[in-house]
């Protein structure tokens, strides 16, 4: 009996001890549900003009004063971006886009048919043809942001002139100069 009694008290330590000690390894612990993965997209940007992929304007046979004007709408849709011009592929002879004043103005109404309704809201750039920003977004002038709520239209207008002063070596010289919008997310 003493024997079963010891035993008995034996295998009593032995539970007690795997007990406290399953009890005190335990600690707290929890879990939760896999999160699904966010959607993730991009952007939009779209941005056009209203001058059907017509030159802008066409001037030739001018002689000192000569002057004209076009507008052109263009309209930025998607994502919030900042909308700049610049020209690309700019190229003159007998020094004629050095003797041509651009001035440049954004707004609101006129189209590329007609500039009647124009309302100026900034100076975008004043300056020969030769000194317009090429190349370059960063350097672009008449800077303006869209909302991307909804599309947004700007009207730009050029005046240009060849200066009444123009030399006789501008005689038979050609200009030219691609105006360029770009538009950047922010």
């Amino acid at each position: 009996m003493r024997l079963a009694g010891a035993a008995a008290a034996g295998i009593a330590l032995v539970l007690a001890a795997a007990l406290v000690w399953h009890g005190a390894y335990a600690g707290f612990s929890a879990t939760t549900g896999s999160l699904a993965l966010p959607t993730v997209s991009t952007g939009t940007l779209a941005l056009t003009d209203d001058d059907s992929a017509v030159r802008m304007f066409t001037a030739t046979g001018l002689r000192p004063g000569a002057s004209g004007t076009r507008c052109v709408a263009v309209t930025a849709s998607g994502s919030p971006a900042t909308v700049r011009l610049y020209g690309t592929g700019r190229s003159s002879t007998n020094g004629l886009a050095a003797q041509l004043d651009l001035a440049i103005a954004v707004g609101t109404g006129g189209s590329s048919g007609d500039c009647a309704g124009f309302t100026s809201s900034a100076t975008a750039y004043t300056g020969t043809l030769a000194g317009f920003p090429t190349d370059r977004w960063a350097a672009g002038v008449g800077s303006w942001s869209s909302t991307g709520a909804a599309p947004t239209t700007r009207v730009y207008k050029v005046d240009w002139t060849l200066r009444a002063g123009a030399p006789a070596s501008t005689q038979n010289g050609t200009a030219r100069l691609s105006f360029v919008w770009e538009a950047r997310t922010r």
